[in-house]
Parts: C-alpha cells; sequence; structure tokens
C-alpha cells in the first residue's frame, strides 16, 4: 500500500525549512551592528577610565610622572622654562597608547 501522503508531507517540511533560513544581513545592517557594538565598547572603555582616573592614587602617580620628567630634564641641561615646556607637551601615559 503506498501512501501518497508522505511525499506530500515532505515537501511541505522542506519548504518550512526552506522558509526558516535566515537570510544574511546587508552591508549597511552589518555596518549598524557594528557600529553599536564599537560605541558602547568605547562608551565602557571611557568609563573605566574615568573610573580610575577619579582615584587620589592616580593623581599621585602622574604628579609623580610628570615631576620625575621635569627633574631628569633638569638634570640634562634644559632649563626649567625648556623643562616646563616638555612636560606640558609631554602626554600621560594612559593617553599617549590612545592618541597615536
Amino acid at each position: 500500500m503506498r501512501r501518497p501522503y508522505l511525499p506530500a508531507l515532505l515537501i511541505a517540511v522542506c519548504g518550512a525549512a526552506f522558509a526558516q533560513t535566515p537570510s544574511r544581513p546587508s552591508p549597511g545592517e552589518m555596518l549598524q551592528v557594528t557600529d553599536a557594538t564599537l560605541e558602547r565598547s568605547i562608551e565602557t572603555q571611557i568609563a573605566a577610565q574615568l573610573k580610575v582616573a577619579e582615584r587620589p592614587e592616580t593623581a599621585e602617580r602622574l604628579a609623580s610622572f610628570k615631576k620625575n620628567l621635569f627633574d631628569a630634564l633638569r638634570k640634562k641641561g634644559f632649563t626649567a622654562e625648556q623643562s616646563l615646556q616638555i612636560v606640558i607637551a609631554t602626554p600621560l601615559p594612559a593617553l599617549a597608547a590612545g592618541a597615536k
């Protein structure tokens, strides 16, 4: 005995499976997702940097860095004015890597 409903059922199941296959996102959709992800990542990084910057020990360490730089420049023969200008122009270590 043949079962005529079996091929019809198979075709219906295959059709439903193909209908549920997700389509690929367009380049514009991919760009939107990437932009949103990058934005959240940058916001998280900035929040973390600000949290660290708020700590008093961070200010102490940065002040030590700048003072040590100034003193080292003076020892190398730079005038106080030259040393100060170099210290002012020198970015903080945490910002130097991200600035490039």
